[in-house]
Parts: structure tokens; sequence; C-alpha cells
């Protein structure tokens, strides 16, 4: 199979299920050329390696010169010109076809019953058909989170070839379609993905969030074993200022989390884009008071984030959602001196994470101080110093005025640089900024 070209055998298959006569081509004309077209909401170029298009007619062709492939109009040309009923034939017919036709393929070749072409055409077959298998889900799965479903979805399971690392369009699990990179982090990328099952169960919010761990510390198995228990602990989170942890997983050599993809902007890109000017009133109440509930939720699990910090704080719908419970400190402790990242943020982690101190609640408190007070003044307390070093040069934040009385206080003994003069629990941080117990 040469590069670009689709094989004469899934050129063979969509040519027999396409109208007759509606595509009369002579034997001698040119191949497609693999370059993709149309409305990006009905397929998502990324993941589909060939679309077709017509080239000019070779003077001499060649003896083994590749079929031509007419032109799909699905996928050639824009959903207002394409007719309902090719677009139906594609949909459901050519795809179907794909499929059934490959695994005949694949069964005739295996058994003998045909030539075997090259060992590596099975996997750019595979990766072909997965593609494309990928690509109909994402188009499926935008349209149903657009209001505009075709109802529940039905995809046959496809054997896929292996890939180095997964990307966008890969499929993991034969469940989870990697639709977009959405972020990246210490401990690998987060992808909004398709849930194929949700799709198929005509669900109106077919997306999830896959966080994607990196080679460090995939290849950490004392690591991936806390992160694993971690992953468990926040299964058992459900708060509603908590991000949905949903599975902790693996496919072949990927291992990933499974979680709720949400929708709006983190805490820390909200801040810099006030500009060192404090949130709004009625925003920084909302998202306090939600950070203060999901804590104090936690702590009663006995569940300690360990790495709180706005980039951790989601303003999801208005609301705030904390991200990530717990799994930094599999990259704290012990676990550092495997070479893996550390999992302190130097301007928020308390001074005892510095010294691997067991974790402690009056840790989050710390880090909730700085960001109350990043959020009602625009500054953080120590100016971004890392903490240690906040330490050793006995910094100090400014008082911050104009707040109702007992605000500065609570905020002020939530600072402090030894635990135990520290507030003890984000119940009692909450009552002191909202004069209320929960």
């Amino acid at each position: 199979m040469e590069t670009g070209r689709i094989p004469n055998d899934l050129a063979q298959i969509i040519r027999t299920q396409l109208p007759q006569g509606s595509h009369a081509v002579p034997d001698n004309e040119p191949p497609v050329k693999a370059t993709p077209q149309g409305d990006a909401d009905d397929l998502d170029e990324p993941t589909i390696p060939h679309a077709v298009v017509r080239e000019e007619a070779p003077q001499n062709p060649g003896p083994n010169q590749s079929p031509y492939l007419p032109p799909l109009p699905y996928l050639t040309s824009p959903p207002a010109h394409a007719g309902d009923e090719m677009r139906e034939r594609v949909d459901d017919v050519v795809l179907g076809s794909l499929v059934e036709g490959y695994k005949d393929f694949r069964k005739a070749r295996e058994s003998g019953e045909q030539n075997t072409p090259a060992e590596e055409d099975t996997g750019n077959l595979d990766q072909f058909l997965t593609g494309y298998k990928s690509a109909r889900m994402r188009s499926d799965a935008r349209r149903a989170a657009s209001g505009h479903s075709r109802g529940a979805a039905s995809l046959e399971s496809l054997e896929t070839g292996h890939r180095a690392r997964a990307d966008v369009g890969s499929i993991l699990r034969d469940r989870f379609v990697l639709d977009e990179e959405i972020g990246r982090g210490a401990m690998g990328i987060v992808y909004s993905a398709v849930d194929r099952r949700r799709l198929e169960a005509g669900h109106d919010e077919p997306y999830v969030a896959i966080k994607l761990l990196n080679d460090t510390v995939r290849a950490d198995v004392d690591a991936l074993r806390q992160m694993e228990a971690e992953a468990r602990k926040s299964q058992m989170l459900a708060h509603p200022n908590i991000a949905n942890v949903y599975d902790f997983d693996r496919d072949r050599g990927e291992v990933f989390i499974v979680m709720e993809l949400l929708q709006g902007t983190t805490l820390d890109r909200r801040l810099s884009a006030m500009v060192g000017r404090p949130l709004p009133g009625s925003e920084a109440s909302t998202l306090l008071q939600g950070m203060c509930a999901a804590l104090v939720y936690a702590h009663s699990k006995n569940v300690v984030h360990s790495d709180l910090k706005p980039g951790n704080v989601f303003a999801h719908k208005g609301a705030a959602k904390l991200l990530d419970f717990g799994l930094a400190a599999v990259t704290s402790g012990d676990a550092s001196g495997s070479g893996l990242p550390s999992g302190l943020t130097p301007s928020y982690a308390s001074p005892e994470m510095f010294e691997n101190a067991p974790r402690d609640p009056r840790d989050d408190v710390f880090a909730l101080g700085c960001i109350a007070y990043q959020v009602l003044s625009g500054r953080h307390p120590f100016g971004m110093m890392p903490i240690d070093d906040a330490v050793k040069n006995g910094a100090r934040p400014d008082p911050l005025g104009d707040l109702e009385p007992g605000v500065w206080e609570t905020i002020e003994a939530a600072l402090a640089f030894q635990r135990e003069a520290r507030l003890p629990n984000a119940e009692a941080f909450q009552t002191g900024l909202f004069a209320r117990s929960v």
C-alpha cells in the first residue's frame, strides 16, 4: 500500500455499496488523494486519514495502478449540499460494510484463502478503519451535545492496531475516543473524550475528560498503585463542588483517569484576566463558599487534597469545582525519590509539605488562605514566593482592609507558618469567612 492511497480491498468494498450507475468510472482513473474536506462539525479531519477527491488522470497509468474510488458527497460536500439519501448511505451502509468487509478480508487472508499482502499493510488497514470509526463516534457526539442527536448509536467492536501513545482520535478500552487536548500538567495530558456507552444510549452529555498519564508516571509501579488508590478514594467523593472521578483504568500501555468534563475556566486563568484586581464580590463569595464546602466534605471523609491551588479550582457554570483530590500526594514524600515530578506547588504548599510531613487537613487550610487572599485582593499573600523561602525570609502578608469583621483574622490564621497555630480545619475557615457553620 502506497502512502496516501486507500488499499484496493477497501476501495472495492466501498464501490460495491454505492448506488449502481451513480459513479461510473473507467478502470484507468487515478487513485484518491488523502485530502479531507467538508464541514468540521461532520467529521473531524485528524481522524479521517483518507477523504476522497478526484485528481488529474496520469498520461500513462501503470499496470498496478490502484482503482479509482468515487467521491462520497457526505465527505466532500458541506452538509447543506449533500443529499439525505446519500448521507444515510454513508453513515449506515458504507461504514457498516467497511467493518464487515474488512473482517471478511482478514478472515480470508488469515485462513490462506487469498494472497496475504505485506505484514505492514495490516497496521495501516487497522489505523484507517479505527480512525474512520472514531471520527463517526465523535461526529455523533457533537450532534448529541448540540441537541441534534440521531438517537442511540449502534457501532460494532473493531480490533485495532497498536499505537505507541494514544492521541486525538485514539480509542481506549473500545469505549473512550480522544477528541481534543484541553490541558497539560506534570502528570500528563488531559483530553476531552467521547464516552461510547453514553453515545450509544443517546445521552445528551456524551463527553468526559481523560487524564492520560505521562511516561514518567506510568513507568513507576509504586506511584501507579498510590495513584490508583487516590483515584478510588476520589470516586467516593460525591459533592456538587468536587469534580467527579469515574474510573482509573489501563489500556495496553496507557494508564488514564476518567473524570467529569467541566465547562468554564480555571481560577488561575480568571485571576490572570483580572490583572491584579480582586474578583467581583458576588463571584468571589460564590467561589470561596464552594471551595470551603468541598473541603469540609472531603475532610469529613478523611481525604486531603494536597495540591489546592487556583489551577485546581474550576469555575463551572458559576460554581467552584475542585479537581485532582489527593493525586499530588503520589508524587510527594516517598514517591518523589523515584524521579517523578514533584507534586508540590511551591507558592501554595504549606511549610510542612516541603518537609514531607504526613498529610493533614491544615495543609489544605493554608492553601485555601492563599487563594482567599488572592481572590479578595488580586495579589498572592507572599508575592508568589515559594513558601519555604517565605518562611526563611520571615515574610508576612499585608493586612487586607475593607473586609467584614473577623474575615482578615480568619485568613491570617489560615496563613500561619506553624501547623499548630493554623486554623484546625476547613469548617473553621468557612465559619470565620461567612459567619456561619456548615
